[in-house]
């Protein structure tokens, strides 16, 4: 069976009894569920289908505390710029996500037209590239001047996806 799953009981209880969460409490607990799977006591992808659906919920959730942890920490005035700790865990107030907009300026705002201009042809030759079975010369007529052009070398990694049903 799944003993990850079948033990979660005790494996949640355990971490709730942490009294200082840390990355290194971190690293203990995933080598601890690694193992089992190393060791074959563990049906993978049964148990990756669950971590999947537990991952998914914890993103919600977090989502959700994050927004009621900035009401919260507001109550620690400028105690929360320099952090809260609960159980080894800081919790700081922080700006993110700064934007500027300099499209104000007349001068970013031609420096910008050019980078599009070049981003839009350096995207139709990396088009070309792609297309490419073997190296090619081409002649700019204008110039005389010859440039080899390669194929684009592709690369990739393999990895699983996970798809939950709706």
């Amino acid at each position: 069976m799944n003993q990850i799953f079948e033990n979660q009981n005790t494996f949640l209880a355990e971490v709730n009894a942490q009294e200082s969460l840390t990355k290194t409490k971190v690293a203990e607990f995933a080598a601890k569920l690694i193992q089992l799977n190393n060791d074959g006591h563990v049906d993978t992808l049964t148990a990756l289908a669950r971590l999947e659906f537990l991952s998914q919920i914890i993103d919600q959730v977090k989502s959700s505390y994050r927004i009621a942890a900035i009401d919260e920490l507001e109550l620690y005035g400028a105690e929360a710029k320099s952090g809260i700790t609960r159980f080894g865990v800081t919790f700081k107030q922080k700006e993110t996500a700064v934007k500027y907009d300099f499209s104000q300026t007349a001068a970013w705002m031609e420096i910008e037209s050019k980078i599009e201009n070049l981003k839009e042809t350096q995207k139709a030759l990396e088009t070309q590239l792609k297309g490419l079975p073997k190296p090619m010369t081409i002649l700019d007529e204008q110039t005389g001047e010859l440039t080899i052009m390669n194929p684009a070398i592709k690369s990739s990694k393999t990895t699983v996806e996970i798809t939950l049903s709706k």
